[in-house]
């Protein structure tokens, strides 16, 4: 996988089809950096969470069923905006981001 995509599934502890499939995209595309915006727009926001309240938490989060649906729900779905207000709640609800 490209550099910025590899680390995005890093940090929010996606596997290699689990990114496939999010991004909607094949393997020759993931290592061309070949892929749409939204893996820009999200590394952005994912690695700003993660300096907040740490890698780990933030990808147990993503994988956590508090929310219906779950953040991990959202991303397959590719509803990135509805993921982008889940993400600011849980941070401003676990006290990383004021209210």
């Amino acid at each position: 996988m490209a550099e910025r995509l590899a680390a995005l599934a890093a940090r929010l502890d996606l596997s290699e089809d689990e990114v496939l499939t999010i991004f909607q995209i094949d393997a020759l595309a993931a290592i061309g950096s070949d892929y749409g915006h939204e893996v820009d727009v999200l590394d952005g926001m994912t690695a700003e969470a993660a300096e907040r309240a740490g890698q780990k938490a933030l990808a147990a989060w993503v994988r956590s069923a508090v929310e219906s649906p779950s953040p991990l729900e959202l991303l397959r779905a590719r509803d990135f905006m509805a993921f982008e207000d889940a993400l600011e709640r849980w941070l401003r609800d676990s006290g990383v981001l004021g209210a």
